[in-house]
């Protein structure tokens, strides 16, 4: 119960920091840097380095961008999280 409660909350927390960076950024920049992001991720599969994807590496990809992927790929190396199969 508290676990999907947990995930309830940090779902519209996530909604509140991609709306700020909708107003923030605007619609199209906000575009052009998610999908740099999510084509740069599926090279990065390509390498070797494994990203789990899930909901979580997905909002971070929207909402952060190139510089989440930058820290998506240094937990998944260092093996803190999002470490694929």
């Amino acid at each position: 119960m508290f676990k999907t409660a947990l995930n309830i909350l940090l779902l519209i927390l996530a909604l509140f920091v991609f709306l700020a960076v909708w107003s923030s950024w605007g619609p199209w920049l906000l575009l052009f840097n998610t999908l740099v992001s999510l084509i740069a991720l599926k090279l990065i599969g390509w390498l070797g380095i494994r990203i789990e994807i899930s909901i979580w590496t997905i909002l971070i990809l929207l909402i952060a961008g190139l510089p989440g992927l930058l820290i998506l790929i240094f937990l998944s190396v260092t093996g803190i999280a999002f470490r694929g199969k």
